[in-house]
């Protein structure tokens, strides 16, 4: 049976992420107190063409850009993926059940020396993706999405003129994307934190299952957690399942040169009513997804990474008993994917 036709059991233990989450109780805090607080928002898109998609995030602090990240998935062919590494459960159920034969999904700021040498080696570039896409991070730290919008609109070659550093084509692609994260993001709201020190680190992983792989984003303020999220992306079968939105370019080249036929590729971010709608009529959940991420992230923000290893290592099964609000089997492997990505140097 295709993912989303699993037993209840399991399906139980696949609620996720993705609204608003407030780490004050209502009501304790005034409205100028938020101006310190760190919040996540993230939107896929499509930056760049429809060969793959982008996984835009950004940390702000109000209006205010402190840091942003974007990351695109794209299929290559596996006789030409030497010196790739595919997203997390490429070789188990979740890409053996989703992936066209001969195809397989990688993450391209996991695969930056590989890529960019595919980059320079077909587009002639003269730099490689993730240096022109630190200097297009570097430029809207500061900045509001109204001022991105503007700049963009301005300057049709931001990369020419604008942002020294960036040589994409699509650089305008990348800021209207930024910019588009801010004002239309999923939100995830943090622990308040003073000045505007924020770095963000993004990780793909697989805490829950072989059918799906997880993007866990950290905001960090020192060595302490101000906020994260985490996204899970799995393939549903389009036949057996109505309704749910694919991610961007599922119908145009990215979809069709990779999906297997029947098969679509779903952000659970994305789909939260629909997918624990699926929740509560197989396994009788009482909480959607997201409720129950959201509760893990906001046990996380303000602590450590060894902070949250430590506790999460103390209870037995992997149900936190911890975390107030979250009733996911796998609670505790989410509190050690947000712990992992604090510590990564990505």
């Amino acid at each position: 049976m295709n993912k989303l036709g699993m037993k209840a059991a399991t399906v139980a233990a696949a609620l996720t992420m993705g609204s608003s989450l407030v780490v004050l109780p209502s009501g304790t805090a005034k409205a100028s107190s938020n101006n310190n607080q760190v919040v996540i928002k993230q939107l896929d898109g499509s930056p760049h063409n429809n060969e793959s998609f982008g996984v835009t995030t950004v940390a702000m602090k109000g209006k205010k850009i402190l840091a942003a990240k974007v990351d695109e998935f794209q299929f290559i062919k596996t006789s030409q993926s030497k010196g790739f590494t595919s997203v997390p459960n490429s070789d188990k159920k979740f890409g053996q059940e989703g992936y066209k034969k001969g195809e397989t999904l990688i993450s391209k700021a996991n695969n930056d020396k590989a890529y960019s040498a595919l980059m320079k080696n077909i587009a002639h570039s003269t730099k490689g993706r993730e240096e022109s896409l630190t200097a297009i991070e570097n430029y809207v730290k500061g900045k509001t999405a109204s001022q991105l919008y503007a700049a963009a609109k301005k300057n049709k070659a931001m990369q020419k003129k604008v942002i020294s550093g960036a040589t994409l084509t699509s650089t305008n692609g990348y800021v209207k994307a930024i910019a588009d994260a801010a004002t239309k993001g999923y939100t995830t709201k943090g622990s308040k934190v003073s000045g505007d020190n924020v770095v963000l680190k993004q990780t793909n992983g697989a805490p829950h299952g072989n059918e799906s792989f997880a993007v866990t984003t950290v905001a960090m303020s020192g060595d302490k957690v101000a906020a994260s999220s985490i996204d899970e992306f799995q393939f549903i079968n389009t036949k057996q399942n109505k309704g749910y939105k694919g991610v961007p370019n599922s119908y145009s080249k990215f979809g069709k040169e990779g999906y297997k036929s029947n098969e679509i590729l779903i952000s659970k971010q994305a789909n939260d009513k629909k997918y624990s709608a699926l929740m509560k009529k197989l396994a009788k959940s009482k909480q959607g997804r997201m409720q129950s991420i959201n509760a893990i992230n906001k046990w996380a923000a303000g602590k450590t990474a060894a902070q949250i290893t430590t506790q999460a290592n103390k209870t037995v099964s992997k149900k936190s008993n911890l975390v107030s609000g979250a009733t996911l089997v796998d609670s505790n492997n989410y509190l050690k994917s947000i712990a992992t990505t604090a510590t990564s140097n990505q």
